[in-house]
C-alpha cells in the first residue's frame, strides 16, 4: 500500500511511467490530428461555399446574358455591362479595404472570445470612412448624370443604384471572414447578383428609361438583401452591432489602410473600365456586348483559380520563407495546383469556343469567336495573380501594387493604340501586355 501511494505521488509530481507517457503522447497526437482534419474540412467547406455562391450569383447573370446574346439584345447588354461594371467598381471603392482590415481585427481575438469593444470601434471607424467614400462616389455619379449625360438609361440606373452603394458602407464581409465564415460571406453575397440577374431578365424589350430603372433598383435591392443575410448570420453567432465613439487616430489608420489596400485592386479595375469606354466609343454596342460576355468567362475562370490560390497561400509563405532567395521556379512550384488549373481552364475554354465558332448557324457563333480570342488571357492573368500572391507572401505589398499599376498603364496604352487596327482583339493584346509587364516587375524583385 505504501509503495502504491509513493508511486501515485511520484506520478502526480510529473514522474510518469513509460506506458503513461506514451499514452499521453498518443492522445496529444490524436488531438492534433483531429484539429488538423477539422481545419482542413472547414477550409474545404468554405471553398465549396465560395464556389457555390459564385456559381449561384454570377452564374445566374451569365445565363441571362447568354439568352440575351442569342436573342440579339446587344443595346441592353452593352448599357448594362458598362453601368454594372462601374457600379461594381463603386462597391470596391466603398469597401475601402475593410474586408481585410476587419477580418484581421476579428481573427486576432483569442479563440472563442466574443467581439470586443475594440473590434466594434474599428468597425465604426472603418464604416465612417466607407460612408464618406460612398458619398463622394455618389456625388460624382450624380454630377455626371445630371449635367454631363442625357442618356435616360444612365439617369435612372445611377439614381436608383446609389442607395446600394451607401448600404454597402456597413457590410459585414470582414467580420464573417475573420470568424472563418468566408463561405457564408460568399453565399450571402450571391443574393446581390441573383437580384440583378432577375432585373436583367425583366429589363429585356423595355425602353431605355424603364430598363435603367429596373436594373438600378435591382442593384440596390440586391445589396440590401445581402446585408440582411450577413447581419442575420452574425446575430446568430452572437455578434450584435455596437456603436463606439470614433477617434482621430482610428479614422486616420482606417483611411491609410483603406488607401493602401484599394490601390492594389484599382489598377486592374480601371483597366477594364477604360477598355469598356474604348469599346463603346470605337466599336459600338454589339461588339461591346460580345466583349463583356467574353470577359465574364475569363473573369469566372480566373476567379476559380483565385480560390485555389487562397488555399495555397499559407504553404506558399512557408516555402518561400524556407527557400531564402526566391525565384520564378520556386514561386510556380509552390503554386502548382493553381498553375494546372489555369492551364486547364485556358485550354478548355479555347477548345469549346473554337468548336462553337465552327458552327455558323449556332446562335452564339460570333460570341464564340470573341471568347476563343480571349481564352489565352486566362493563363497569363492567372500567372500574374500567382506572382502577386508570391509578392504578398514575402511582404512586398507596395511592390505588388506598383507592378499592377505599371502593367495596367502599359495595357491601357496598348489597347488605345491598337483598337482602331485590331478592334476588340486590341483588348486581348492589352491584357497580355498588362500581365507580362506585371510579371516582369515581380520577377525582377524575386531575383534580388
Amino acid at each position: 500500500m505504501l509503495e502504491t501511494s509513493v508511486a501515485s505521488s511520484d506520478a502526480s509530481d510529473g514522474t510518469r511511467s513509460p506506458a503513461a507517457s506514451r499514452y499521453r503522447l498518443a492522445q496529444m497526437r490524436a488531438a492534433g490530428w483531429v484539429r488538423a482534419v477539422h481545419g482542413q474540412w472547414r477550409q474545404i467547406a468554405n471553398i465549396g461555399l465560395l464556389v457555390a455562391g459564385f456559381g449561384l450569383g454570377q452564374g445566374a447573370i451569365f445565363i441571362v446574358q447568354t439568352v440575351l446574346v442569342a436573342a440579339g439584345e446587344y443595346e441592353l447588354l452593352a448599357a448594362f455591362g458598362t453601368h454594372y461594371s462601374f457600379a461594381i467598381l463603386g462597391i470596391v471603392l466603398v469597401d475601402a479595404g475593410a474586408s481585410t482590415t476587419l477580418a484581421r481585427a476579428v481573427a486576432r481575438l483569442p479563440s472563442g472570445r466574443e467581439a470586443s469593444g475594440e473590434v466594434w470601434r474599428t468597425f465604426c471607424e472603418t464604416s465612417a470612412i466607407r460612408i464618406a467614400v460612398a458619398l463622394i462616389v455618389g456625388a460624382a455619379a450624380a454630377v455626371y448624370v445630371l449635367w454631363l449625360s442625357s442618356d435616360e438609361f444612365s439617369r435612372w440606373y445611377v439614381g436608383l443604384a446609389l442607395p446600394g452603394l451607401l448600404l454597402w458602407a456597413v457590410n459585414g464581409v470582414g467580420l464573417l471572414d475573420g470568424l472563418r465564415l468566408s463561405g457564408i460571406s460568399g453565399i450571402t453575397g450571391s443574393a446581390a447578383y441573383l437580384v440583378t440577374a432577375v432585373g436583367l431578365a425583366l429589363a429585356a424589350h423595355r425602353s431605355a428609361a424603364a430598363a435603367g430603372a429596373i436594373l438600378g433598383g435591382a442593384f440596390s435591392m440586391g445589396y440590401l438583401a445581402t446585408l440582411v443575410a450577413q447581419w442575420t448570420t452574425l446575430a446568430r453567432k452572437g455578434w450584435y452591432p455596437r456603436f463606439h465613439r470614433v477617434t482621430r487616430a482610428g479614422l486616420t489608420r482606417a483611411l491609410t489602410d483603406g488607401c493602401a489596400l484599394s490601390f492594389q485592386i484599382l489598377p486592374g479595375q480601371v483597366n477594364m473600365r477604360v477598355q469598356l469606354v474604348l469599346s463603346t466609343v470605337y466599336l459600338g454596342a454589339e461588339t461591346t456586348a460580345l466583349f463583356v460576355y467574353a470577359k465574364q468567362i475569363v473573369t469566372a475562370s480566373t476567379q476559380m483559380v483565385g480560390f485555389v490560390l487562397r488555399v495555397e497561400f499559407p504553404s506558399l509563405v512557408e516555402k518561400l520563407s524556407a527557400a531564402g532567395k526566391q525565384s520564378l521556379g520556386s514561386m510556380l512550384g509552390a503554386q502548382r495546383m493553381a498553375l494546372y488549373c489555369a492551364a486547364m481552364f485556358a485550354v478548355s475554354v479555347t477548345v469549346v469556343a473554337g468548336i462553337a465558332a465552327q458552327v455558323p448557324d449556332f446562335g452564339l457563333h460570333r460570341a464564340a469567336i470573341v471568347i476563343a480570342g480571349f481564352a489565352p488571357t486566362i493563363f497569363t492573368m492567372s500567372l500574374l495573380l500567382m506572382m502577386m500572391q508570391a509578392l504578398a507572401a514575402t511582404g512586398a505589398y507596395g511592390l505588388a501594387a506598383g507592378a499592377l499599376a505599371i502593367g495596367s498603364a502599359a495595357g491601357m496604352l496598348a489597347s488605345y493604340l491598337l483598337v482602331s487596327m485590331l478592334g476588340v482583339y486590341a483588348f486581348v493584346a492589352g491584357e497580355v501586355v498588362l500581365n507580362l509587364v506585371g510579371l516582369y516587375v515581380g520577377y525582377r524583385y524575386l531575383r534580388r
